[in-house]
Parts: C-alpha cells; structure tokens; sequence
C-alpha cells in the first residue's frame, strides 16, 4: 500500500504547509501535530523537518525564501540531488494559493489523524512480520492516532475572559458524582470531580470490590449519570450479581432459594433506586491494560449511548501495563498505570475510582498513610483521593471497618469515620467521625493510634447511613 492512497491529496497537504509559513500566528494550535511522516514524497517530508528544525532554533517561522536556503544548506552535503529537489518544492509553495485558509485550518486535525493511523498501522505491521508483535502495543499506537489533536481546540483558560464560566462550572452540584454516602458529602461537596483518580487501599480480602460497588451504586443512584465497572479479579456476572444483593438487601442463599422472588426485587429495586446505569465488564486478571479499558469505554459510549461520570477498575494490580518492560523495574511500571488511570478519566470526563492493595507494613497499622501503596511510593504523587478501609482483626470479625481520607487534592484529609460491613449482602455503611490521634512512634517506626468517638457526634445521634437508601 502507497502513502498516496490517502484520502488527503498531495495539493491539499502543500496547502497546510503553505499555510503554516504564511500565517504562522494563526496556525500556530497545529504545529505539534504537522509531523514529517505525515507527508507524502521525500520533498515534502524533509521540508516538514527542516521547518520544525528552523522554529526550534530560532523560536519562530522562516519566510519561504529563508524555509528553502536553510533547508537547502542544510541537506546538500548529504544529499546534493534531494536538498535542490527541497529548494525547488519550498519555493513553489510560495505560489500555492490559501485564499480557503480557515477550511484548511479546520481539516488540519482530520488530515493528522488519517496520517497518524497510516503510519500506526504500518509500525504495526512491521513488527508482527519481524516477529516482534509483542514489543509494540496496537492498542495505543491506534488510540494514540485517533486522539491527535483532542486538546487543539482548547488552548486553555483566559482569566479575564472565562473566569464567569469556571466559577459557575466548577461551584455547582452538577460538577462532580457525589457518592451517597453523607460523612463523604461533607468533604466533598461539590462531588468527585471529571478526571480524579480515587484510590480504594486496604490489605487483600478487606472490602474493597464491596465498596467500590456500593460506590457505583450510590453514585448512579443520586444522579441520573452512568458508570462504567470494570472487573478485572472476578467475574463480570459474579460482580453483577453482587451489585445485585447489595442493591435489593437479599443475599445469594437467599435469592438461590426463590430465583423469581429475587428477579422480581431487582427490577423493582433498579426503577426505584438508580437513576442512571451501572455497566460492568469483566476481563481475567492481568488480561486489560488501560488501553483496552479506554477502548471497550468508547465502543460502549458509542453503542450504548452511556454517559459516564464515574469509572470504577477493580483493582489497580489486576491490571496490565500497555507494554510489558522486563527491564523497567515493577514500582515504574504500577506508577505508569495509575498515571494513565488519570489519563482515562480526564478523556472521558468522569473520575476513575481504582481499588488497590497497601504494601505489607500497613496490614498491621491502625490507618495508612503515603507510603502505605503497594509497590510504589511515587503512587501517592498521583491520585487526588486515598481512602484507607481499616479494619483490626477484632473490628473484622465483628463487621465493622474504618475509612481513613489520608490523601486529598481537594479539600481536607486526615479525616476518620466509622462504619459497617454486612458481607452476606454486599453492604457498606460510612458513619460518624470519629478522632484520631497519634500518640507517639516506636524505634520500629510502627504508630500506635487512639481512636475516640467524638461526644459531640455521638450527642448527634447520626445514623450509619447511605443517601440511596
């Protein structure tokens, strides 16, 4: 296959570049995404770098004339039949005609896209013939295509001119997906914002695919948003059917003993109770990387009409890295996937709740803290959100746990609350706060905690309550 079965043609490409040169200022968006691989011919191409090369040393656009010379001086000694070929291409562009520039301009995204897929698909099969298929990721380098030019047409925030626009977007209750449960509300009371990265922590088998779920429940309950679960530890049905008994109170044995009973519940307890959709899709642990979680949430955005606000992944270290690097050590590797983690959601537009294990010193701690994430410190630097579920050994038989806010980007952390598990029924509770306070530190660096339940709260009588119930 030729470059020349673009859509694209080769006048429309001199088009752009004629463009670029003669109004510089207003091209000015496009000039990370016009790429030398991206034009068709030798000429055309080298031109494309000379260009770039010529703004980065002298931190603006040359006339044709300068374009030409410079591109010229510098290809002859390498190649005196190209670098004249290059001279002659850059002076004929100076007669292309760009009466049409604000169309141009507006093509100019569509024509990088279309060229950028070209060459992934081309890198793509380059390495499956070499038999090197599996040091690329098809996934991204077509996503990566697809995304060029997504933040052209914003270039930003002018404080004099849109400060109307953010104090009404950001200060409402529409902003964010508020979670349903009130001690939260209280912290966060515009809502878990577009592109926050919320992580779960808890040791193994301690709550976290419970409350995730509770989560996504709560949040499609309050608002009329939808949210996207993906389960990467246990099975899509399983997860669903869990969602399930935690929305209409029966547990499995239960709904196992009277199946017509418990359909009939559900579909009550799904007009009543949600206002928005819960869509969950499973992968086998270590099968999904972002890449393909980011693919599967716009085939379903796009089939399903879904408007997600929230996107849960259950849990961090069940996911793959995009590509799999023996050589870069694993805390590299985990970081890289809550970057992109926060990457999704900021393209979506909804927050990514994220489970995750702590590391192994905090299992005996009475709450976590920065270093507490499983497998790399540098974790903490990225997330908006971090939420402790605790639970001591006493406390975890008689169901009760702990949530501990140890990190927070927007608003106040170290802020402690009670709460209950039902496991049988999928069921969590976020109560009172209660105080915290560190009392002193021994040589092995182990905190020993006190915890009191404020009089005041307790005076209060507040409930262990969730706003969807």
């Amino acid at each position: 296959m030729s470059i020349e079965t673009y859509n694209f043609t080769d006048d429309f490409q001199d088009a752009i570049l004629a463009c670029l040169i003669r109004y510089p200022k207003e091209f000015y968006a496009f000039r990370e995404i016009i790429k030398p691989e991206y034009f068709s011919g030798p000429s055309a191409c080298d031109l494309v770098f000379r260009l770039l090369e010529y703004k980065k040393k002298y931190s603006e656009y040359p006339d044709f004339t300068t374009l030409a010379n410079f591109a010229f001086e510098k290809a002859t000694r390498v190649n005196p039949d190209q670098a004249k070929e290059t001279l002659d291409y850059a002076m004929r562009l100076s007669g292309v005609s760009t009466k049409n520039k604000v169309a141009i301009r507006d093509l100019c995204i569509d024509f990088a896209k279309e060229r950028a897929l070209y060459v992934a698909l081309r890198a793509i099969h380059a390495a499956t013939s070499d038999g090197k298929a599996n040091t690329i990721n098809p996934v991204k380098l077509v996503e990566n295509a697809l995304a060029i030019g997504t933040n052209v047409n914003d270039l930003g925030i002018s404080l004099f001119h849109d400060y109307e626009k953010v104090i009404r977007s950001t200060l409402n209750q529409s902003f964010g997906v508020h979670t349903g449960y009130v001690s939260f509300e209280r912290i966060w009371k515009f809502g878990w914002g577009p592109g926050w990265l919320i992580v779960l922590l808890a040791p193994p088998k301690r709550f976290k695919t419970t409350l995730a779920i509770n989560l996504a429940l709560n949040i499609a309950g309050c608002q009329d948003v939808d949210v996207l679960y993906y389960a990467c530890e246990i099975s899509q049905d399983l997860a669903a059917l869990r969602a399930i008994t935690s929305l209409t109170g029966m547990t499995q044995e239960q709904m196992g003993d009277n199946i017509e009973k418990g359909i009939m519940l559900t579909r009550k307890s799904l007009s009543k109770k949600l206002w928005g959709n819960v869509f969950i899709k499973g992968y086998a642990s270590k099968s999904a990387s972002i890449s393909d979680i980011r693919a599967h949430a716009k085939q379903a955005i796009s089939v399903h009409g879904l408007n997600p606000k929230a996107i849960v992944i259950d849990y961090a270290e069940t996911v793959k890295p995009d590509v799999v690097d023996k050589h870069a050590p694993d805390w590299r590797q985990q970081s890289d996937i809550y970057t992109q983690a926060r990457a999704l959601g900021a393209e979506i537009g909804a927050c990514v709740i994220m489970p995750d294990r702590c590391n192994r010193d905090t299992v005996d701690r009475a709450v976590p803290s920065m270093s507490s994430f499983q497998g790399s410190f540098e974790k903490a630097g990225i997330v908006d959100v971090a939420i402790g579920i605790c639970a001591t050994e006493a406390e975890y038989i008689q169901r009760r746990v702990r949530y501990f806010v140890f990190l927070n980007r927007h608003g106040e952390a170290s802020k402690h609350f009670d709460g209950t598990i039902d496991s049988e029924r999928m069921k969590m509770t976020v109560g009172t706060e209660i105080e915290y306070f560190i009392e002193d530190e021994d040589a092995a660096g182990n905190r020993r905690h006190s915890m009191r339940q404020s009089l005041s709260k307790r005076q209060s009588g507040e409930e262990l309550d969730i706003l969807s119930e």
